[in-house]
């Protein structure tokens, strides 16, 4: 796919419905497909999606147009969308110091505020199953990462004896 003709848009609004998404992108030209995304369970939008011209000229003008564009409460965002770029290959982050009563889902809801999150985990102690107070998180893009080292690195989060620390994962395959 090329990635002239390929926008991706954050921040959209919750209620935002794939028509009004479409009509909007397709007011500046000719759509080939766009995709408002949801989440697989529960149908709601995630906030986010794709739209794919026929034109580049047209793609071009949506972001000259559309980026920044007030919808409701959100200030929308549009790009390309470039695939597997390093802007999605350096946001995985390592943490360390968390609490050990602190869940995978209480992590996600601590990091969750500074962008999209791919995926995430907490180690384990293989002998006990508690949790060893380290986790990974990777963001859907590494501006999200950074924030989210600005915003929680050297913090102590809700319930926590000592600040966490907040870096980037080493190895970026894990």
């Amino acid at each position: 796919m090329d990635s002239k003709t390929n926008l991706i848009v954050n921040y959209l609004p919750q209620n935002m419905t794939q028509d009004e998404f479409k009509s909007l992108f397709g007011s500046i030209g000719d759509i080939e497909s766009c995709k408002l995304v949801r989440d697989k369970i529960t149908g709601q939008s995630l906030g986010y999606g794709f739209v794919n011209y026929s034109d580049p000229n047209d793609a071009d003008k949506a972001i000259n147009t559309l980026n920044g564009l007030k919808l409701q409460t959100k200030t929308i965002k549009v790009s390309y969308a470039r695939p597997s770029s390093a802007s999605i290959r350096d946001a995985n982050l390592y943490v360390s110091g968390l609490p050990k009563t602190m869940s995978q889902k209480e992590m996600e809801q601590l990091f969750s505020q500074y962008g999209r999150i791919i995926t995430s985990r907490i180690l384990l102690d293989q002998a006990t199953g508690v949790s060893r107070g380290v986790g990974f998180i990777r963001f859907d893009k590494r501006i999200e990462a950074e924030e989210a080292i600005k915003g929680l690195n050297g913090q102590k989060p809700l319930g926590a004896a000592e600040p966490i620390t907040v870096k980037f994962a080493n190895n970026p395959s894990q």
